[in-house]
């Protein structure tokens, strides 16, 4: 059996970190076991539809390094994969006929009011709101007494009495009585356009998904899914959900997703690997270290995900960008380099050496912009300085070695600065760092003294003095 897996997102919007962890996972485990990750879009929210959505998630991916096998961009004899291309094809609309011919669907005209005053009386009552199953054996002439009302009917699928169970790679064994799972469940709206519970269940019969992993917050859907795939004919996928993602502080991350969106975090100057470490560490105790994608399927085994609420932790993605932002080489840091405003202000003979000065000292790629000041700024402004620190400087300005500059070259300067004044320790670098950089930390001078060159060195050393 090849192993073939599903990521199914609404184009309604930007891949937020909820998403890339159900894409990543399922890509994870494809790659893992030799499988096939397919893409497709439910397409079935109009009014939130986003146009060009669905291409900017493909570029997101691609730029994460793990676009998938088969869907829109690539047909692998299992499309379309667009969920109103199939119902247009006729996908649901064959499967519904089935249930229909099997008594596993029938008509439902009760209406919105209706549902309301229902689950209220459930409510007073102390019973879980439900619905109560009422249309279920309508007449033909009870049904035509209602469209003569002028009453719109949905579709709703019978389920059988009695004990569902599934199998979970990450719950274990789940079981769910039927009758807990609100009645009888919509599949067709309406407009007749099938509700993700059905579409999903037909397609990922008809495109021979045998793996579905997302976020537990589909279990219960999970449980009347069985039942339809079972109605259908189909084999019943295995399942693993993954524990919800909450925010720092333990609460919803729902209505904030818009701050953990890929475009952001792209825009904010993070590495794909880290973005990648970050969430595949997510419901597991340790933090992978991998360098690329392949590296990290063999590294994550979804079936030793714990089951608690996770939070994410800002710092631990910093923490995981830094690692690879430390030990990147400069071909590696380039593609994401160009993308930094402060990075066109460096000059092209210069960019490979400032950037392995640089690297180690900062966490994002965006952070490179006060740095960039630091070695190429021929404005900077110096902070004041002691009066005897001033007459410090002429003589460091006296000192000052000639080009070329080298790592060797800051040694060189200090050390005849040593002689000449008798300073040491934080009396002879400080206020050479204050002049030259205008700040008392950061990058090593050795290090930046070749990035910043004898002539923008002495005209530093010299307004300072000024």
């Amino acid at each position: 059996m090849t192993v073939r897996v599903r990521f199914a997102p609404s184009p309604t919007g930007k891949l937020h970190i909820g998403n890339i962890r159900t894409a990543l996972m399922n890509a994870l485990y494809a790659k893992r076991n030799g499988g096939v990750f397919v893409l497709r879009f439910e397409d079935t929210d109009f009014e939130r539809e986003v146009r060009g959505a669905e291409s900017q998630m493909l570029d997101d991916m691609a730029w994460l390094g793990m676009s998938p096998d088969e869907g829109p961009h690539k047909d692998g004899g299992f499309g379309p994969y667009y969920t109103m291309q199939r119902a247009e094809r006729g996908d649901y609309k064959e499967a519904l006929e089935k249930l229909f011919a099997d008594g596993r669907a029938y008509e439902c005209f009760v209406t919105k009011d209706e549902l309301d005053l229902m689950r209220k009386i459930q409510s007073s009552q102390g019973k879980p709101p439900h619905y109560d199953n009422r249309h279920r054996d309508l007449t033909e002439a009870e049904k035509d007494a209602f469209r003569a009302e002028g009453r719109e009917s949905v579709i709703r699928f019978k389920l059988n009495e009695g004990k569902i169970r599934f199998d979970d790679m990450v719950r274990g064994t789940v079981e769910f009585d039927a009758a807990n799972l609100g009645g009888d469940p919509v599949i067709i709206r309406s407009n007749g356009v099938p509700i993700f519970a059905f579409g999903g269940a037909v397609d990922d019969v008809n495109q021979e998904i045998t793996h579905v992993i997302r976020g537990e917050d589909h279990v219960t859907n999970t449980a009347i899914q069985v039942q339809i795939f079972e109605a259908l004919g189909g084999t019943v996928p295995i399942f693993a959900h993954m524990p919800m993602l909450a925010a720092e502080d333990g609460s919803k991350l729902s209505k904030r997703l818009d701050s953990f969106s890929l475009q952001e975090m792209r825009a904010e100057g993070y590495h794909p690997l880290a973005i990648l470490n970050y969430i595949a560490s997510l419901g597991f105790s340790d933090m992978p270290k991998a360098t690329t994608v392949e590296e990290l399927a063999q590294q994550v085994d979804i079936s030793k995900m714990g089951r608690s609420t996770v939070r994410l932790d800002v710092s631990q993605l910093k923490k995981s960008n830094a690692h690879i932002l430390h030990e990147l080489s400069y071909e590696g840091a380039k593609p994401f380099l160009d993308a930094v405003d402060a990075w066109k202000r460096v000059p092209e003979d210069k960019k490979e050496t400032f950037w392995m000065v640089v690297r180690g000292n900062i966490e994002r790629f965006d952070e490179i912009d006060p740095l960039v000041e630091i070695c190429f700024a021929t404005d900077m402004v110096s902070p004041a300085l002691e009066a005897d620190d001033k007459s410090y400087i002429e003589s460091a300005v006296e000192c000052l070695p000639a080009s070329p500059y080298t790592e060797a070259t800051w040694q060189e300067w200090t050390g005849t600065l040593k002689e000449k004044t008798s300073r040491k320790g934080k009396a002879l670098f400080m206020p050479l760092r204050l002049a030259l950089t205008g700040m008392s930390h950061g990058p090593e001078l050795a290090d930046l003294m070749p990035v910043i060159g004898e002539e923008l060195t002495k005209k530093r050393l010299q307004s300072a003095v000024k």
